[in-house]
């Protein structure tokens, strides 16, 4: 991973799980959702990542939160 590529958690806008999503230079380029939702990336682009980070607990938590 360069400096300009990042992972986030995200709520998946067709299931509500927390999927897995990756950026590149701000722009979202895959979705990995466990509910084998296939979301294009472009579905996450208005929710591209602030710089102010919520840390790796409260992320973990709310994903944990999801799981059925």
């Amino acid at each position: 991973m360069s400096t300009g590529e990042r992972l986030t958690w995200e709520t998946c806008p067709t299931c509500g799980r927390c999927a897995a999503v990756g950026w590149r230079d701000g722009v979202p380029v895959a979705v990995d959702c466990p509910g084998g939702c296939r979301p294009s990336a472009d579905e996450f682009t208005r929710r591209a990542p602030s710089a102010a980070v919520p840390s790796p607990t409260s992320r973990w938590t709310a994903a944990a939160r999801t799981w059925t």
